[in-house]
């Protein structure tokens, strides 16, 4: 798909990778967990991370039908347990990809296990966690700790196993915290850490305990002494590591973790200041760590991104959107014309042929969309803009939807802003938050959706 002139290329979105060549019997496996609904402990869009991840595995190489998700109340100990013990072991050989995610809290626990090198272990907090005793030491009850964590990846017969946790094993005083500065379009975030009365005081050693194992890479949000942050529009360190990702599979490249461990550091040093910024860190096979991602290329419509707003334009009443010609040049001109079945609030998306999504209506220079029913034509002759068919070459698709309930996808764009928030490019990246509003809307009221397909090629 093609892109407009103007339009800002989609943020970094971000996840993991695995990296041997599957063989023609492949069995695959993701799973993908995450846990923000746990009462008094409340951790805003995990929802929006699982989103992203999804979009990664596909990315990857990872069918539908290889992807188990446990999100919410399905996130219990009993069935991440399960999970660990089946879904990412059954069929699966030692050339067979296989990626771990987590979003969530991490927290620390006492680990009186005998042989322990350390009193302590860190560990992920699942839907159904409650307070316990052990030898007289406060504790959690169903959380998954690292050391069983590691059992569980040194009994998965793939060589090529992947491992992210966005969350964090070091406590703090305050779990709301300013991000200071507002590229995200949100100033504030939260700590992914979970407390609790009589917790260990000491830092954990966050690295894996994988007894003789070497089949795994793992890369985390944040080192022991600093704390991942989540957002309203999805954890940082899930943010910038799928954008690594897509960013990588638009331009053909192959990043090794390092890579990925690299970019996400900048990423996040971007949109926080020195007393909120963390690092993360990669543990486990160092072969693993700095060989090349196998990632499929987004192309054509194909991308997760394309194909999601293709679903959620299905599900709303027809509505007629015309333009342009089918075939256009680069450089050349486009007039986009709507005919609104009534009033409501208008968001105009257009993907290119590399899954590259824009918000083309709102933009900066009309910010607000709510709109009357009849004839909406824009850019409009009092409009202060443009668009043109520009690269990427192929097809690029324009949608429009029109819901009944406030949609505003400038608002909940990702890119395209200054430290204080303001809008610095005419055009904005539609995010996961974004696409969720969408398809939320299309799902649960009324929704009118039209749809146009262009091919972009080159000027003469």
């Amino acid at each position: 798909m093609k892109t407009l002139k103007g339009i800002a290329p989609l943020g970094v979105l971000m996840c993991a990778a695995l990296l041997f060549a599957a063989p023609l019997k492949a069995a695959p496996r993701a799973l993908l967990i995450g846990v923000g609904n746990i009462p008094g402990h409340e951790l805003p869009a995990i929802d929006l991370d699982i989103d992203n991840m999804k979009k990664v595995a596909a990315v990857l190489g990872f069918a539908p039908d290889d992807i188990k998700v446990l999100f919410g109340a399905q996130a219990t100990y009993a069935n991440v347990k399960g999970a660990l013990s089946s879904w990412v072991r059954d069929g699966v050989g030692p050339n067979d990809r296989v990626l771990i995610y987590f979003s969530g809290h991490g927290t620390r626990l006492p680990d009186l296990k005998p042989g322990s090198d350390s009193k302590e272990d860190d560990a992920m907090v699942l839907y159904d966690v409650q307070p316990g005793n052990v030898q007289g030491h406060a504790t959690l009850k169903n959380v998954l700790m690292g050391r069983e964590l590691g059992e569980a990846i040194a009994a998965i017969p793939s060589q090529d196993v992947l491992v992210m946790v966005d969350a964090c094993h070091s406590g703090a005083a305050t779990r709301d915290i300013s991000l200071g500065n507002m590229r995200l379009g949100v100033g504030s975030g939260v700590r992914k850490f979970f407390s609790y009365p009589g917790m260990p005081n000491q830092n954990s050693t966050r690295a894996l305990k994988v007894p003789l194992s070497d089949n795994y890479a793992s890369l985390s949000a944040a080192k022991d002494d600093e704390s991942a942050i989540g957002t309203e529009q999805g954890g940082l360190f899930t943010l910038a590591v799928s954008g690594a990702i897509i960013d990588a599979s638009r331009n053909g490249q192959h990043p090794s973790i390092e890579d990925l461990r690299s970019v996400a550091t900048t990423f996040i040093a971007g949109r926080t200041d020195k007393d909120s910024v963390f690092h993360p860190v990669a543990d486990g096979n160092q072969q693993l760590i700095k060989g090349a991602i196998d990632v499929v290329p987004l192309r054509n419509g194909h991308g997760p991104t394309w194909q999601a707003l293709v679903a959620d334009a299905g599900k709303g009443e027809p509505m007629k959107l015309s333009g342009g010609s089918p075939n256009m040049k680069v450089g050349q001109q486009i007039v986009l014309d709507v005919t609104l079945p009534r009033d409501g609030y208008l968001n105009v998306v257009a993907v290119d042929s590399q899954d590259r999504a824009t918000v083309l209506y709102p933009n900066q220079y009309n910010p607000k969309n709510d709109v009357k029913a009849g004839r909406f034509v824009f850019p409009s002759a009092d409009m202060k803009f443009v668009l043109r068919a520009s690269e990427p070459l192929g097809p690029s698709l324009i949608v429009a939807f029109l819901s009944d309930k406030p949609v505003n996808l400038l608002e909940s764009g990702i890119e395209g802003r200054n430290a204080a928030g303001k809008m610095e490019s005419m055009f904005t990246e539609v995010s996961a938050k974004g696409t969720r509003a969408i398809t939320v809307e299309a799902r649960e009221s009324k929704v009118a959706a039209g749809q146009l397909l262009v091919n972009v090629g080159a000027a003469h």
